[in-house]
């Protein structure tokens, strides 16, 4: 054994907030291109079509392969990154689909006071029951796929560089964004769907749950589209048996063609989620732990000086992280 001191290996070069800029953009781009070309692919092969249901499948096939390959390449291999966890699924998704039905209730209520009103339809309790059924599972992959492609991997690395804020600002003009080109879209209803986008970044935050997320977003829908029959978003998603709109009242309340998301009745109501949300996460702070990863919150700050987010440190937990 030699007895000749080894030479000090050089320090590691530390990156600079530019590389570290740099490299979020990058993982971002990179997260858009991946997810348009496997879209186009599914859609190339399964061909074009108006089924929701294929349409929303092959959206949230193309977000989760997106999320697959950029959390292997960033050194994030569960999925629990981005809070897509495996214990307690049926529970944040149920309790999330709850809140999200629970809001539209005020919703419709004040839009019955602008002029909303209702009638009987044609069908029976069975057909209802039945409608209902399929709706929901025809309205969870689009609203799965939108949180995936929303508050999902976009949302834990905007997190990581900026902080919850910039993440939370981004994320929810990405998704107002998204509905720009609807039918009957205004600047309203853009605000509000700007505002249920906010909503549902805080729920992903402050829960660490993207199932809890999808939930509500799925509970907004089924609600608004079946219980309500009234448009989602600018579509008309579903005939609802034994129901009908005879009165669509006025539209600045109501939101008109568009759907209550495009009326002051959505603006106030969601407003009022937001504070809700946010004054119970400070009463009850979450708790995270290895028992139950999906509680664990995203860091509220970047640190400049820490290890870099695709490697955290071994002392500390994997943070698993937001209509």
């Amino acid at each position: 054994m030699s007895g000749t001191p080894s030479s000090p290996s050089p320090p590691r070069a530390t990156p600079t907030a530019l590389h570290r800029v740099l490299g979020a953009l990058l993982r971002l781009g990179g997260f858009a291109l991946l997810f348009s070309a496997v879209l186009v692919a599914v859609i190339f092969t399964a061909g074009e079509t108006e089924n929701l249901l294929v349409q929303g499948s092959a959206m949230c096939l193309a977000a989760l392969a997106a999320t697959l390959v950029l959390l292997r390449l960033d050194g994030r291999l569960p999925l629990v990154e981005v809070g897509l966890h495996r214990h307690g699924v049926a529970g944040h998704l149920g309790r999330g689909l709850a809140f999200g039905v629970f809001i539209v209730v005020p919703v419709v209520a004040l839009s019955m006071l602008g002029g909303l009103r209702y009638g009987p339809d044609g069908g029976t309790v069975v057909e209802y029951l039945a409608t209902g059924a399929w709706t929901t599972l025809v309205l969870f992959f689009p609203a799965a796929a939108e949180e995936i492609l929303c508050r999902g991997y976009p949302l834990t690395v905007l997190a990581d560089r900026w902080g919850n804020t910039v993440a939370l600002v981004l994320t929810t003009l990405v998704f107002s964004v998204l509905h720009g080109a609807n039918p009957e879209v205004g600047g309203l209803a853009l605000f509000n769907i700007a505002l249920a986008g906010l909503l549902l970044g805080i729920v992903r935050i402050v829960t660490g749950s993207l199932w809890a997320a999808t939930g509500v977003h799925l509970g907004w829908n089924l609600a608004t589209g079946f219980l309500a029959d009234l448009p989602v978003s600018g579509l008309s998603l579903v005939d609802a048996p034994l129901i009908e709109v005879t009165q669509p009242g006025r539209g600045l309340v109501t939101g008109g063609a568009f759907g209550v998301e495009g009326g002051l009745a959505s603006t106030v109501v969601i407003l009022l989620a937001i504070v809700y949300v946010v004054r119970r996460a400070r009463r009850v702070p979450p708790e995270p732990g290895p028992e139950d990863p999906s509680r664990s919150a995203l860091p509220a700050e970047p640190s400049p000086g820490g290890p870099s987010p695709a490697q955290p440190s071994p002392a500390e937990p994997t943070p698993g992280a937001a209509r």
